[in-house]
């Protein structure tokens, strides 16, 4: 069994030994064929039932089969200087196709999932692991008006402000590092920004938000407008960055013309009464964007202070890092394949979804770890079997005494499901990395076998 799966199993909150016997064999499992099944991935029909009865389990939630990977996080958290905890929300869709008549048309009944989970990152964006998720589905029949009457706590929008809630767990659990929790757009709630503000400092995690409001703001009894506030606002400097490729859009060089200002947001909405709250609002935007682009344009809200060009450059640069919660959604869908899972009740999904989770974690780990640490030991990552089951595939040779490169062991592991690696081919990405990692655990359980056999 690998070591890491003992790592992120340690401190789970299953109390019962069989159980969590059982999780660390199906976490192992999973991770050495994640697209497949869980028939294909379980060791016979006995095997695959044993999974379904630990699925079908009263002792085991999503919760649970997180807990002890939700501890390792923390750990890991706890070694950073600076962590952003992201998140988002993104649909699993569990529609099956069906015969209409005797023909081969088919009608597909749609049932849409939503999970929300939130995920530790360096600035380096390397994956720390995942804190926690909702996982719900939406009516059939939503009611706008009745959303106003609701309290926060009674609207999906409030899963936001739980996992800023969370974070502030996390930032007392980790006084040491600084935690800084990033949303897009969805997250511009005025409720988050109270809520931070009556925190007590040293349980207080920080923010950065990109507004989609105009909010109103007070200045000196003057009424006035988010945007219009930070257009009119001196420049404090540009930031040259190169967006990455998009299905749509090309790589390309952008110059942005950074803003950024201490406001107060009125606390009137829709006639509901709301204290007003205080943040800073950082604004970047291209002004000369090529011909046939769209200029870039961010607004972000954030409880840090930004006063100088380098500050308002640095929460640019954190919440760049949004992205990466998109690549690990990639790593759940494509990488695990998530949404081919079929197993009838919702309680086997979601704890099956939670086990996926660390599995997408694991993919996501080896693919950035090797870019922002590429020099450092091969074995911050990989046992010593891991790299040297990876070197005598690849190269066919006998590995060397000391340890590789974590970059040079990644690219021979990507090759090994595919990558070709020439000078031009860049750094190899999640999907190359999960092949070979898949053929990695096979190639080490036959070695594992030939042994046992001697």
């Amino acid at each position: 069994m690998s070591n890491w799966v003992d790592t992120e199993t340690e401190k789970t909150t299953i109390n019962d030994r069989r159980l969590n016997t059982r999780l660390k064999k199906l976490l192992n499992a999973v991770s050495q064929q994640p697209t497949e099944s869980l028939p294909a991935v379980t060791n016979g029909w006995s095997e695959t039932l044993a999974a379904y009865r630990f699925l079908d389990n009263k002792k085991v939630c999503f919760d649970t089969i997180l807990a002890g990977h939700r501890e390792a996080t923390i750990e890991r958290i706890r070694q950073q200087p600076v962590v952003l905890i992201l998140q988002d929300t993104t649909f699993l869709n569990y529609g099956q196709a069906e015969k209409v008549g005797y023909g081969t048309l088919r009608k597909t009944k749609s049932e849409h999932y939503l999970l929300h989970p939130s995920v530790a990152f360096t600035p380096s964006r390397v994956n720390l692991g995942v804190l926690g998720a909702k996982f719900w589905q939406r009516p059939d029949k939503p009611e706008g008006w009745h959303r106003r009457k609701v309290p926060i706590e009674e609207k999906e929008s409030y899963r936001w402000l739980e996992s800023y809630a969370d974070s502030c767990t996390v930032q007392s659990a980790c006084p040491d590092t600084l935690i800084v929790n990033i949303a897009d757009r969805e997250g511009d709630i005025h409720d988050w920004f109270m809520d931070a503000e009556q925190r007590p400092m040293d349980e207080k995690a920080e923010y950065i938000v990109r507004a989609k409001c105009n909010r109103r703001t007070c200045n000196n009894d003057e009424t006035g407008y988010l945007w219009n506030e930070l257009t009119e606002s001196k420049s404090l400097g540009k930031l040259t960055i190169v967006t990455p490729r998009q299905k749509n859009r090309k790589s390309r060089e952008v110059t942005l013309t950074l803003h950024a200002k201490q406001l107060e947001f009125a606390g009137a909405r829709q006639g509901q009464a709301e204290r007003p709250t205080t943040v800073y609002a950082v604004f970047a935007k291209e002004k000369k964007p090529p011909k046939g682009e769209k200029p870039i344009e961010w607004m972000l809200l954030t409880s840090l202070p930004v006063d100088t060009l380098t500050q308002a450059q640095t929460i640019i640069g954190w919440y760049r890092c949004r992205w990466e919660i998109e690549i690990y959604f990639r790593a759940l869908k494509q990488g695990c394949a998530v949404e081919n899972l079929r197993l009838e009740t919702d309680r086997r999904l979601l704890n099956c979804i939670a086990i996926y989770m660390i599995v997408a974690w694991r993919i996501q780990l080896i693919t950035m770890q090797s870019r922002a640490l590429p020099a450092e030991s091969c074995e911050v990552i990989f046992t010593k079997k891991e790299w040297q089951t990876i070197f005598i595939m690849q190269n066919k040779s006998k590995p060397p005494n000391k340890a590789p490169a974590l970059n040079e062991i990644t690219r021979l592991l990507a090759q090994l499901g595919g990558f070709l690696a020439r000078k031009h081919d860049g750094d190899p990405g999640i999907k190359n990395i999960w092949r070979g990692y898949t053929r990695l655990l096979a190639y080490m359980e036959a070695f594992e076998v030939m042994e046992n056999l001697k």
